[in-house]
Order: structure tokens, then sequence, then C-alpha cells
């Protein structure tokens, strides 16, 4: 993850992250499970600082669309999108 604007940037995952694909409507896809060490993503990126890590998301079945929607930015659009492997 990295933070390309020209502010800084808050990130925070827990309740944030929804999935949906062609026959499930979109639903919330974060879970508090950890994933061993590493990196912490929920942070604050100052522009130009990055972090890489993991995420665990729990969805119905491979595939699909996550969209990640950011409550300081009004909530109502997806921030950004990752289209997840078949």
């Amino acid at each position: 993850m990295r933070n390309t604007g020209g502010a800084p940037a808050d990130f925070a995952a827990y309740g944030m992250m929804k999935w949906e694909d062609a026959k499930t409507a979109a639903q919330d896809a974060t879970t508090l499970e950890g994933v061993g060490e590493g990196a912490d993503l929920d942070t604050t990126y100052k522009p130009g600082q990055s972090v890489t890590g993991r995420l665990v998301l729990d969805v119905v079945r491979r595939g699909g669309v996550v969209h990640y929607y950011d409550a300081n930015a009004g909530g109502e659009s997806p921030s950004f999108t990752v289209e997840l492997p078949k």
C-alpha cells in the first residue's frame, strides 16, 4: 500500500471493506483475524509512504471484487476496488 496523494491518508480496514460478485450483493469482508507477524496496515500514511503487509478478508467464494470505503471521504463511493483472483 502506498499513499500516492498529496496529503496524509488514514487506512483502517475493519468495517470499511465490502465484497461482492455477480451472484451476491455487497457485504462486509473484514475480520479481526490476525495473520501473524508483519507490518500493521492500519495507520496514517504521509505522501509517498508505503508498507507491505497482509490482510485477512472473509469472502463467500473465490473471485468477485472488494471495495474500500473511506469514512473520512464520505464513505458513499469506494476509494479503491480490488478484483480478487478466481
